[in-house]
């Protein structure tokens, strides 16, 4: 098999067939950009940098032209061949409003480009929460309970918010200990969001 294959292979086949006690393979700085509008929340950009070996084999088997950087075909063949999968998994990303799970069902807006030799992804998950009177709280993780990917919040600015002219929020980030995964060993990081419309 050539090269290119085995690791388009590895791609896709690692993400769902993670073996028991595995340790992480890929590592993600993750960052997260929430979106309001007049209304309220509407969604959560996420940008994931990809370790620079994991990069390298995206980059090797999908940067055909070797320009160093990904063109619109490229990218389309990104997101079928090594990312579209991961609906599988929630896209790693998992919310609650006001207690009740939210299921992330797709995502829109993807895009692959390189960046000093990583590998960076964007999309934008949608997740209409509207805004009233009074507080509503929304907690997000981003993490792969089977532990293959190491994703993690980036140490700069991991979390920004968007329109927020006509919100009043406040957040904090905490790990959340009643929700373990991994064997109960490890804790999700957790964005904890509280709300409301201004003029509610």
């Amino acid at each position: 098999m050539k090269f290119g294959l085995s690791v388009l292979a590895f791609v896709i086949v690692s993400f769902l067939h993670a073996d028991s006690f595995s340790h992480p393979h890929v590592f993600i700085d993750n960052s997260l950009k929430i979106v309001f509008n007049e209304k309220g929340l509407t969604g959560i950009n996420l940008k994931w940098i990809f370790d620079e070996m994991f990069s390298g084999m995206i980059i090797y088997e999908f940067d055909k032209n070797k320009n160093r950087k990904f063109e619109a075909p490229e990218i389309e063949k990104i997101k079928k061949g090594a990312f579209e999968h991961l609906k599988n998994f929630d896209y790693f990303t998992y919310i609650k409003i006001n207690g009740q799970q939210f299921k992330v069902r797709y995502v829109q807006g993807f895009s692959a480009s390189i960046c000093k030799n990583k590998v960076i992804y964007n999309f934008f998950v949608p997740c209409h929460v509207t805004a009233i009177s009074t507080f509503k709280e929304v907690r997000i993780s981003i993490y792969d309970k089977e532990n293959y990917c190491n994703i993690s919040l980036a140490q700069n600015n991991s979390v920004q918010f968007e329109n927020i002219s006509s919100i009043d929020f406040h957040h904090q980030i905490a790990k959340n200990t009643e929700e373990p995964y991994y064997f109960g060993m490890l804790f999700p990081e957790e964005i904890i969001l509280k709300f409301r419309g201004k003029n509610g």
